[in-house]
């Protein structure tokens, strides 16, 4: 399994937050996200350590044509696994949280677009 990892500086200089959806789109791009999705091999994405906040914003503009391309947030799941480089459980345990929101908005996101193609 590959291993892709997020660095302090996609955060941004003296961030502890990941925010906002353009500089997601911008983190995408530099990860090569797109060829990502097409390869078969399943990825761990991490967070680096001393992360205090992951936004739905940020999630969105770095995941969120992965999940159109995986038809969905349950299949990038399948193949994207996100792990925590911080040995912090308290802040980890924030981190999962952080995560399950952003899936949450990803995933209503997803089925607002689908049903509207219907």
């Amino acid at each position: 399994m590959k291993t892709i990892k997020l660095t302090a500086e996609h955060r941004g200089i003296n961030s502890t937050t990941f925010t906002g959806r353009p500089q997601g789109k911008s983190v995408r791009g530099s990860l090569n996200l797109d060829q990502e999705d097409k390869d078969q091999e399943e990825v761990n994405i991490e967070i680096p350590k001393d992360t205090t906040s992951f936004n739905p914003s940020f999630y969105l503009g770095l995941f969120y044509d992965s999940i159109l391309a995986l038809k969905g947030v349950d299949n990038f799941k399948e193949k994207y696994h996100i792990i925590y480089a911080d040995n912090n459980q308290e802040l980890v345990n924030l981190l999962k949280e952080d995560i399950e929101d952003c899936e949450r908005q990803a995933s209503n996101e997803y089925f607002r677009k689908i049903n509207k193609t219907k």
